[in-house]
C-alpha cells in the first residue's frame, strides 16, 4: 500500500474544509457599485472620428457644416442635420449612435412608425471608433462662424 506523505493530506483537508466552509455560507455577497460612481464618457479622438464619418459614409445621411468645410448629405437625405449637435451630451450623442431612437434632437425632424430611421451600427463600430466618433460630433460639429 501507498503511504501518503503529510504535505498531500494537509493539502486535501485545506481543500475539502474550504469546500465546506463554501457550501454552508450560502451565496456569495452581492456586488455593488461604490458610493459616488458614475459613469461618464471618455474623451476621444475628433480627428479619428471625422475620418471614422467620412469611411462610414454618415454623410449620405446627415449633413454636417464644419467652420472650413462642408460635409453635405446627398438630396433627400433622410438624417437629421448634425450642425450644432456639440451642445448635447456626449451620452445622448453615443445613445443616439447604438439605440434606436423614438424622439430625435434636431427641432422639426419626425421620426416614423415609432423610430428613427438611423439604422443598428453595433456590429460595425469597436468602442473606441463609437468614442471618437462621438468626439467628433461633440467637439468638431460646433456651429461654424458665418
Amino acid at each position: 500500500m501507498k503511504r501518503i506523505n503529510s504535505y498531500t493530506l494537509i493539502l486535501t483537508l485545506t481543500v475539502l474544509l474550504s469546500g465546506i466552509a463554501l457550501a454552508q455560507s450560502g451565496s456569495p455577497a452581492k456586488p455593488s457599485a461604490p458610493k459616488g460612481w458614475r459613469f461618464s464618457f471618455p474623451d476621444g479622438n475628433q480627428v479619428a472620428g471625422k475620418q471614422l464619418f467620412i469611411k462610414m459614409e454618415c454623410y449620405a445621411c446627415h449633413t454636417i457644416q464644419l467652420p472650413k468645410e462642408s460635409l453635405a448629405a446627398q438630396p433627400g437625405n433622410i438624417g437629421p442635420e448634425l450642425t450644432g449637435y456639440s451642445v448635447l451630451p456626449q451620452e445622448y450623442l453615443a445613445s443616439s449612435i447604438i439605440n434606436t431612437h423614438t424622439m430625435v434632437a434636431a427641432p422639426g425632424y419626425t421620426v416614423k412608425e415609432g423610430k428613427a430611421a438611423m439604422g443598428n451600427y453595433n456590429h460595425f463600430l469597436t468602442v473606441q471608433e463609437l468614442i471618437d466618433l462621438v468626439a467628433f460630433l461633440k467637439h468638431g460639429a460646433t456651429t461654424p462662424a458665418k
